[in-house]
């Protein structure tokens, strides 16, 4: 009825079980009536299941314009007892509309020419090492690196094009050619040599194709053998799977990315309460904190200044595949250019740790929506993946040994605990579980095994009770400060295509 209304085409396919071939019967009039009241069109006029008794008209297609078919009929099958019923229709596929991103253009960049330029602006990356206001420093870095990029690497609208096959060669598009040519020669001329020529020049080509397909992912997989995560993406390439095409939005790119910061950005937050709400209903009173033994504070952990050496180490070990974040700098870039931007960026990380203050500009994350199933503009449909900037990575890199360095070097971590420690992992989870029952068992004992999947466990992370327990666990007020620092004023916009939506506060997690 809606789409009668709307005025759109109407097609119906199925089995009635009424034969339209009786048309004085009371099923038949009954459908008749129903085809003039909704203005349809019965298109299969032959018999749909033929036995050596009988000849029957049940299954039907039915349509609410004839102008938009080719033709119909019915075909001989025998895979069912009924036949076969189809219709071509006059439909053009609908042409996607083209997708562009805003990102930086390297056509014309030269690394060498990009550090140098970069070099001649040595007085302003120096007054990088005046004063203790961080967010400054970081803006005269910021300004000094993007402002030569700018010339070298300017920020364009570009259009998303596919990708071209990486193991067809020139070779084989000329092969692939010379098929079509010879299919376009049998269509003209419906020779039976034509068709001959056409179905061996196709069967070649097919071959080779096959074959140039077969080398080019035998050659991946041995350069990438030693390198498991590489390895896994040509796996996942070669394995087809739902849902890896490019997703196409319909609607307003600005207020569908706000839909999807509204949701994002409130998921951890009304996980929070429903956990809340879910202990109120079961009387479960919510602990507070257990306080841990007084740490004096010269056991207590503080940072320490970094070095250019440190500060080397990590930015040499980032991926130079990994995207940017909002400030378009990536890990190449960054790399390119460090033996001149080195101690300017040792100098703002280290100028963050000692003020306990996390610069402004490393809290803006961009989120992309990876579509997860069903429809893809719905936002809870999809997963968030936050791009930070890559400068921002490096201090919590180097934040996160220092740390995890402290914890387990004073046995502040549970001895229980397997995930984000160091040496451990679900194998060495697995190991304990195994042995503590296998122990039970020797002794002749029970062992029940409870397992937990927490819904959005790291989103709704709260983030007093977190610094709460990084006090106990040892960490000095300056550090606490820091974290504190790095958990406030931080916002989040998730993009679709190349448009951003408003920022909005992330407050969990």
């Amino acid at each position: 009825m809606e789409a009668l209304l709307l005025n759109k085409p109407i097609v119906i396919l199925g089995d009635l079980n009424c034969d339209g071939l009786k048309d004085n019967c009371v099923e038949y009039k009954i459908m008749d009536r129903f085809l003039n009241e909704m203005n349809l069109t019965q298109l299969i006029k032959s018999p749909t299941r033929i036995t050596d008794a009988t000849q029957s008209l049940l299954d039907v297609i039915l349509v609410s314009s004839k102008s938009i078919v080719y033709r119909s009929g019915v075909l001989l099958t025998s895979i069912s007892d009924h036949l076969l019923v189809y219709a071509e229709l006059k439909i053009k596929s609908p042409k996607q509309p083209s997708q562009y991103i805003t990102a930086r253009s390297f056509k014309n960049y030269v690394p060498n020419y990009f550090a140098a330029d970069l070099a001649d602006k040595s007085d302003c990356l120096l007054s990088i090492f005046d004063g203790d206001d961080v967010n400054a420093k970081l803006n005269i870095f910021n300004h000094a690196i993007q402002s030569t990029l700018d010339v070298h690497a300017p920020i364009k609208t570009i259009k998303i094009r596919n990708r071209p096959c990486p193991f067809i060669t020139q070779d084989l598009r000329n092969l692939m050619k010379e098929r079509d040519r010879l299919h376009q020669r049998f269509l003209r001329t419906r020779d039976i040599i034509d068709w001959v020529n056409y179905k061996s020049y196709r069967k070649n080509v097919k071959r080779d194709l096959k074959k140039a397909e077969n080398e080019y992912n035998s050659n991946e997989v041995r350069q990438h053998k030693d390198n498991p995560g590489s390895l896994w993406k040509i796996v996942n390439r070669l394995i087809p799977s739902k849902g890896k095409e490019r997703q196409i939005y319909k609607g307003d790119h600005k207020s569908l990315a706000n839909d999807f910061n509204q949701f994002f950005s409130s998921v951890g937050e009304n996980a929070a309460r429903a956990s809340s709400h879910l202990a109120d209903t079961n009387n479960i009173n919510l602990r507070e904190p257990i306080e841990s033994a007084v740490i004096t504070e010269i056991d207590q952990f503080k940072f320490r200044a970094v070095t250019c050496h440190e500060v080397r180490r990590v930015v040499l070990s980032l991926p130079l595949n990994k995207s940017s974040g909002p400030d378009k700098i990536n890990p190449r870039i960054i790399k390119d250019c460090l033996p001149v931007i080195l101690g300017p960026l040792t100098e703002i990380i280290n100028c963050s740790l000692r003020t306990s203050t996390f610069p402004l500009a490393w809290k803006k994350a961009e989120l992309i929506p990876i579509h997860k199933e069903g429809d893809h503009e719905v936002p809870s449909n999809n997963r968030p993946v936050s791009l930070l900037v890559v400068a921002s990575k490096i201090c919590e890199r180097l934040a996160l040994e220092q740390f995890s360095w402290y914890l387990t070097s004073n046995n502040r971590l549970s001895s229980h605990q397997s995930g984000n420690k160091k040496l451990h992992s679900t194998e060495t989870l697995n190991v304990f579980i195994t042995d503590t029952i296998l122990k039970a068992m020797d002794k002749k004992k029970l062992s029940a095994l409870v397992l937990l999947d927490l819904s959005k466990a790291f989103d709704s992370i709260n983030h007093q009770r977190l610094l709460h327990k990084l006090s106990n666990v040892g960490a000095s007020k300056s550090t606490v400060n820091w974290f504190r620092s790095y958990l406030t004023d931080r916002f989040q916009s998730p993009r679709i295509n190349s448009t951003l939506s408003d920022p909005l506060p992330i407050t969990y997690g």
